[in-house]
């Protein structure tokens, strides 16, 4: 066969290749919603897997530490070990803060309920005072009213549907508290038998890649458990030290619900760049019908908190885990949450971090690529 048979050949199956995707492509559009639904009930059924794994990923990350410090001799005993302290650590923090802090969760809850009509008459008395001491055109008195109206027949005409719906979510609440025992029973499998599945997928990935495709893919992976790893472990550390020095300002400033206020603080400064701005928010309004003085100054106090944690704090804990500027940052972050909401926000930073990253190396390969070419032709 000669050169133009061969380049014939090559052309007409690029030509079925493309011919192939594009209707490949056709009938995805055509049947988005099919494929969509699919979807969902795949998710649905590989959920405690994708808990599992996420579970043990969080769970490896002290087990490299323990790996690192323990002065054991055997490798696979350490390693075994390690495992062993690493899921102990995670359980006996769980076992803490559902000792320390749920009660105090429960006794603010409980609290929060006794003063549900206190707040209720608060806002009554708020709303009065607006609509007797602002001056408001009769036009806009008449609107106020209707909506008061309609609201009240909506609510009412809501509760009927909602039981169902409180039904189906309590079902769903039962489903994912099984599913997190399972994914939690899946990561200690994973973490134990790390080494046996790390051999048993570089096995199937040399089987079916190319060596240049399989560095190139196992780089990528590398990549992106490192940036995972280095985001994680430093967001979450950032947010216990957040959330527990929120607990001891509220509580030597006496505001209320100083354990609600911490958690949420904590629990929201995960989610980078507004997180802090969510939970600040939220807990200002809570506490805002018990006292609107208090509410300023948390609002002030937590303020102050996130200044002392983005100069201090998140450059020693986070530092550049993620090695992007405050523009992209806001972009991954806007990114994420735009198209998956919570779980955008949190994951959408690490995952353009590594995109970011290999974008550059791609850039930095062309670019070098085109100068030593450049080179040759100047040296012809």
């Amino acid at each position: 066969m000669n050169a133009t048979d061969k380049m014939r050949d090559l052309t007409l199956k690029n030509m079925i290749i493309l011919v192939t995707y594009i209707a490949v492509l056709i009938l995805c559009l055509m049947n988005f919603k099919s494929i969509m639904s699919f979807i969902g009930q795949l998710f649905g059924i590989i959920e405690p897997f994708i808990i599992g794994f996420v579970l043990a990923f969080i769970f490896n990350i002290p087990m490299k530490y323990f790996i690192k410090k323990l002065p054991i001799q055997n490798e696979k005993t350490k390693k075994l070990v390690s495992a062993i302290l690493s899921v102990l650590l995670v359980i006996v923090i769980l076992v803490v803060l559902i000792m320390v802090v749920l009660p105090q969760v429960i006794d603010n809850i409980r609290t929060l309920i006794d003063n549900m009509p206190t707040i209720f008459n608060q806002v009554e008395k708020w709303m009065d005072y607006f609509l007797t001491e602002v001056k408001i055109s009769p036009d806009i008195m008449t609107k106020i009213e209707e909506f008061q109206q309609t609201f009240g027949k909506t609510i009412l005409s809501k509760l009927t549907t909602w039981v169902p719906g409180i039904a189906l979510g309590v079902s769903h609440f039962t489903s994912g508290i099984i599913n997190i025992f399972m994914g939690f029973v899946m990561a200690i499998y994973m973490l134990f038998s790390k080494d046996k599945l790390m051999r048993q997928v570089k096995k199937v990935g040399r089987a079916f890649l190319k060596d240049q495709q399989f560095e190139h893919v196992t780089e990528v992976i590398r990549l992106t458990s490192s940036t995972f790893e280095n985001f994680l472990a430093g967001q979450l550390t950032e947010s216990v030290i957040i959330g527990v020095l929120c607990y001891i300002g509220c509580i030597i400033l006496d505001i209320p619900y100083a354990s609600i206020a911490a958690i949420v603080i904590g629990f929201t400064n995960i989610i980078p760049y507004f997180g802090p701005i969510i939970g600040a928010f939220i807990s200002s309004v809570l506490i805002l019908f018990v006292s609107p003085m208090k509410a300023v100054i948390f609002l002030i106090f937590s303020t102050l908190l996130q200044q002392f944690e983005s100069n201090l704090i998140y450059p020693h804990v986070v530092g550049s885990s993620v090695g992007l500027s405050a523009l992209w940052v806001l972009f991954a972050v806007s990114a994420g949450g735009g198209l998956f909401g919570i779980p955008g926000m949190i994951f959408g930073l690490p995952t353009f971090s590594v995109i970011y990253e290999l974008l550059r190396r791609w850039t930095n390969h062309r670019l070098k690529q085109k100068k030593q070419l450049q080179q040759t032709v100047l040296e012809k």
